[in-house]
């Protein structure tokens, strides 16, 4: 139990009570009031805790390492993608998209005010007999903690990312739909800043409140036949990727000191992708497709978590999209756990 937490509950009583002192018409009645007041203050108190929290499920924190000290947290994803919104945001069926991923996030404090965080990530997909698998495209980000949490004050962190082109994004086979690809071939830079708030409004219940927003910058790549953006045979030409936008609201609820119940918010905006050169054919010797309109998707994704204690802990749940457009309609099931020292 934290002090720093208990205290704010006996001082309203103190203050009060100091006063009322001073005041020569306090009755006996009136003191017995406060002193109830306080027994109860006192009460809670006993019941309270530092809540130990592994999620929530999607949302970054605000906090890196201390220096010299590491974290790791691994996930493991299975995702069925059976439907796709148009631009209208009506969903429609699609042959069922199976995608099992596993990423692996590596966390390090290099200095107080900067971490480390390095993603990697294989994934293997499957769609009407077809399959494919590969390694992610992998990112290397710099954290820069802006504001440590305190009672009164949210934490903020802000953070510069860069992705690599290691995942396969072209010279596809033509018998597998796309379920080959697994990255987008180019560098890109994406930032972001995390917002999060420890709150008391239920002593015996505290909440913890995350908002991350994340901006990617657009970019260039050369594609060659199918590739992960469309295409054809011989396709040769560039594909402008979008400007994107995320933001991620994340909620906590407390059971106990290790129990916790966890949801994320996830909405997500990609501006249209172009392409410029020679789309290929497709197998009717028609002029092959390559980029598309913008696409949005709203999606949730509660959970349970159950941490060991504030270094150690596990969190499992569901992922899945309410509404979009041109994008893809999805349910996943998602379980990680975190380790720190």
């Amino acid at each position: 139990m934290n002090l720093k937490y208990i205290l704010p509950l006996f001082m309203s009583f103190t203050l009060a009570y100091g006063q009322e002192r001073d005041t020569p018409s306090l009755s006996p009645a009136q003191l017995e009031q406060h002193l109830i007041q306080a027994e109860k203050n006192f009460e809670i108190a006993e019941k309270m805790f530092d809540p130990y929290y592994t999620g929530p499920l999607l949302a970054p924190g605000v906090t890196i390492p201390d220096p010299g000290h590491v974290a790791i947290q691994p996930y493991l994803f299975y995702t069925d993608t059976y439907g796709v919104y148009d631009g209208e945001g009506h969903s429609h069926h699609i042959p069922h998209i199976h995608s099992t991923e596993g990423d692996f996030l590596l966390f390090a404090g290099l200095t107080k005010w900067m971490g480390l965080q390095v993603n990697l990530g294989y994934v293997h997909n499957s769609q009407s007999g077809h399959s494919g698998s590969n390694w992610k495209d992998p990112s290397i980000t710099l954290l820069f903690p802006l504001l440590k949490e305190k009672p009164y004050r949210p934490g903020l962190l802000f953070g510069v990312r860069e992705s690599f082109p290691a995942g396969k994004y072209q010279h596809l086979d033509p018998d597998k739909g796309g379920v080959d690809a697994t990255g987008s071939g180019a560098y890109r830079t994406s930032f972001f800043f995390n917002i999060a708030k420890l709150v008391w409004s239920i002593p015996t219940h505290p909440m913890r409140f995350r908002l991350s927003t994340q901006y990617a910058l657009p970019y260039h790549v050369k594609v060659h036949d199918f590739n992960a953006f469309g295409g054809g045979f011989n396709t040769n030409g560039t594909v402008r990727l979008p400007h994107s936008f995320s933001a991620d609201f994340g909620y906590e609820l407390s059971f106990t000191q290790k129990w916790a119940f966890a949801l994320d918010v996830v909405y997500e905006y990609n501006s249209s992708v172009t392409f410029s050169g020679f789309s290929g054919l497709d197998r009717c010797c028609m002029c092959a497709d390559v980029g598309g309109p913008f696409s949005e998707r709203l999606s949730l994704a509660p959970a349970i978590e159950y941490s060991v204690h504030d270094s150690f802990g596990f969190i499992a749940g569901p992922w899945f999209s309410v509404w979009g457009k041109n994008s893809g309609n999805f349910i996943s099931g998602v379980f990680s756990f975190y380790v720190s020292w």
